[in-house]
Order: C-alpha cells, then structure tokens, then sequence
C-alpha cells in the first residue's frame, strides 16, 4: 500500500516528543523535546528563532487526569495558554503556526461532522482545547483528530490498547492514523492553508468493527452510555466529515489502514501476532 509522501516544509519545527511528535519525526520532521523545549517557560523565542513554521503536539490528553479539578490549573496552561502563547508569537514574527487540537469537540454520530458544526464543551478537556481554539489567531493552521492509531506499539495507540479491552464499544466513530495527521498537515502547509480542517480517514467504524475486521478476539459489547458510566467520564462518540481536506489531501480508506498498521504491528511484535 502507498504511503502519501510530499516534501516536508523547511524551517519547520515540531514542540513535543510524544506519541504524535514521534510519528512526525519518523516522516523527518525536526522535533524539540523537553530538553530543546521547555513549555512552562514562557521565554522560548530563542530556541525558536531560526524556524518559520511552529507545529504544537504538546498537549494534555490524559482525560481522566483533566477531569480532577485539582489538575485544572496545569491542564488549561498546557492546552490552552500555551498554544495562545505560541500564537501570539508567531503572529508578532511572521511564523506560521500549526495546532494540533482534537475532533472531541464534536458529540454527534447521527451525521459527519463538518468544521462549522456546532462544538459542544462536554469535559473539562474539551473546554480546555476549544479555549486554545479560540485563542488562536486567524492565520494559524488548527487539526481536529479523532482517536489516533498507529503501526508502531505505543500505550496512548488504540491497535496498542485493543487486544486488551474487556468489551468492544458499538457506537461509530471517526478514527485517524497519525501517519495521516503528518501527512494532511504537510499537505495543508504547502497549500498555505489556514484555519481548521478535520483530520480523520475516510469511512466510519466501532471498535467491535474494527476487531473483528482485525481477527481480534471477540469481546463483549458495550454501548456508548454504559462505557462513560463505567468510566466515570464525559466520553463522546462522533464521525468527522473530512471534505474541506480532501480539497488538499485524501486519506485512505479506514479500514484500509488499519490494515496496513495492524501488518507493521504484527511484523515488529510478535505479541500482537498472538490474537490474529
């Protein structure tokens, strides 16, 4: 299967050495950790300087953490003060600025979702990154996700996760490989583009879908209503359209690849091959 190459912008510099941070690092991006990049100090233009474009992968995605109201101080500096930060000074540079934000601030499965439907602040996650949304200026470049997969094993991977679910929820959603947001975002910079686009493959699924689809063992089925009340948290299921991107970019097929991560899984871990 063909992985969607196009050149890599120049001067483009990548905040955040985590899962997705990673992804891009492997297409050939330069990425800062923590050590090059210190997010709670806000006297960063030096070691951001000699970069035209910025793209924020930092983010607090942890939602069962974001929900205890005594992490809500660092949760909001980490997902919203810090891309608004990050905005203003690349709108005061003439940088471009690239946000990754999250397609949770959708909660509707009933029809694709599209960049000017209505968003609804359901947690305390989703509140923190539409505040970063709209503390965003207009020239920055902002991506909606939704539920990222990957071919290579990670804890915050859902191929990763899902051998080891204890039910498989039924409810449709959106699913986006992470080698698709590089991907979308690097065509989206060099078509100078700005403002917010979906990022998701096409096609819908459910996880149960999904494992199946795999040859994962099968599990018993959950509904949307009984994982959030398991959980204990504000969970959402919902489907992206992805149009506006297709303009500039089209993903592949969903279950497409998730075939072509699961192979790479099971190619390079051998525990993955043992519930095919």
């Amino acid at each position: 299967m063909e992985i969607y190459t196009q050149q890599t912008p120049k001067s483009t510099v990548v905040l955040g050495r985590g899962f997705l941070g990673a992804e891009f690092e492997r297409h050939g991006y330069k990425v800062f950790g923590r050590d090059e990049f210190d997010h709670p100090c806000m006297y960063y233009e030096n070691a951001l300087a000699g970069y035209d474009t910025i793209i924020n992968c930092i983010g607090n995605a942890d939602t069962r953490a974001c929900e205890d109201p005594a992490n809500w101080e660092d949760v909001y500096h980490v997902n919203a003060n810090l891309p608004r930060s990050l905005s203003d000074y690349c709108q005061r540079h003439g940088k471009k600025l690239v946000h990754i934000s999250t397609g949770c601030v959708y909660d509707q499965n009933n029809a694709p979702q599209n960049e000017d439907s209505f968003t609804s602040s359901h947690c305390r996650y989703v509140v923190s990154k539409l505040a970063a949304e709209y503390l965003c200026n207009p020239k920055d470049l902002i991506l909606r996700p939704r539920l990222y997969f990957s071919d290579i094993a990670n804890k915050n991977n859902l191929l990763s996760k899902l051998p080891n679910f204890s039910h498989h929820l039924t409810e449709i959603n959106s699913f986006t490989s992470t080698a698709t947001i590089v991907e979308a975002t690097t065509a989206l910079l060099n078509a100078n583009q700005r403002g917010i686009f979906n990022v998701a493959q096409r096609g819908y699924g459910t996880v149960a879908q999904v494992a199946r689809h795999l040859g994962i063992d099968a599990k018993p089925s959950m509904t949307g209503e009984q994982l959030q009340h398991s959980q204990g948290l504000a969970l959402v299921n919902n489907i992206m359209d992805t149009t506006k991107l297709e303009q500039f970019y089209k993903p592949r097929e969903l279950f497409a690849e998730f075939d072509r991560c699961w192979e790479q899984l099971k190619s390079r871990h051998s525990t993955y091959a043992i519930h095919c």
